[in-house]
């Protein structure tokens, strides 16, 4: 164990010395402020001030955001739904730019409250297109714009689907040398595929639609 001076306060402070361990240069946080055990650390975000959270969050928004006419774009990465999504770290702020938007140039959002789009565009981040609303304003207002009725597209049978393995003619040539009593195994290994999709196939789970 060493005893080393704290740089801030001059105190002694016990030490001890661990291979790979930096030397401090003060006896606390509160000594140690914001320049960390080392010249030029970072500043974390436990130490940080609401302002200077504020201008961290600042500092992000304005990295990404595409000021223009009419809806505001977002050259950042986008989330599902095409919301854009901060660079900062959620101890800074938000991590949906729009919301950060918000706070920005309108406030803190209450809680519970969402950053509602009056132009239903999710990626826009100008805050005149934006307002504070309950969930279920939220919902309401989907439903009257028509956005509340969006159906996922049909899924697409036989060789139109991407995934599919085999073609109608091999399926037709499948289900006729089933009936003639080959085995799934057998037909598995002949057109290359697992013995469960032969299965599958023999039990009318997949390719329903094909009739021999």
């Amino acid at each position: 164990m060493n005893d080393l001076v704290c740089e801030t306060c001059g105190l002694n402070f016990p030490f001890y010395q661990m291979k790979g361990r930096p030397i401090p240069r003060f006896c606390s946080h509160k000594c140690r402020g914001h320049t960390g055990f080392r010249p030029g650390a970072p500043l974390l975000i436990s130490e940080m001030t609401k302002e200077q959270k504020f201008e961290r969050l600042i500092k992000s928004f304005e990295k990404h955001v595409i000021r223009q006419d009419g809806c505001w774009g977002w050259k950042g990465s986008t989330a599902k739904g095409g919301y854009g999504v901060m660079s900062c770290r959620k101890g800074i702020g938000p991590d949906r730019a729009h919301r950060a938007s918000w706070i920005i140039h309108r406030g803190n959002i209450p809680e519970g409250m969402h950053v509602c789009h009056r132009c239903d565009n999710p990626t826009c981040t100008n805050p005149d297109h934006l307002w504070i609303g309950t969930h279920k304003q939220n919902n309401d207002d989907k439903i009257a714009k028509g956005r509340a009725n969006y159906k996922n597209p049909p899924v697409k049978k036989g060789s139109d689907n991407a995934s599919a393995k085999l073609n109608e003619n091999q399926v037709k040539s499948i289900k006729l040398l089933i009936k003639e009593g080959k085995s799934c195994y057998s037909l598995g290994k002949e057109f290359n595929v697992a013995k469960i999709t032969i299965l599958r196939i023999k039990n009318g789970l997949n390719w329903s639609h094909i009739e021999v």
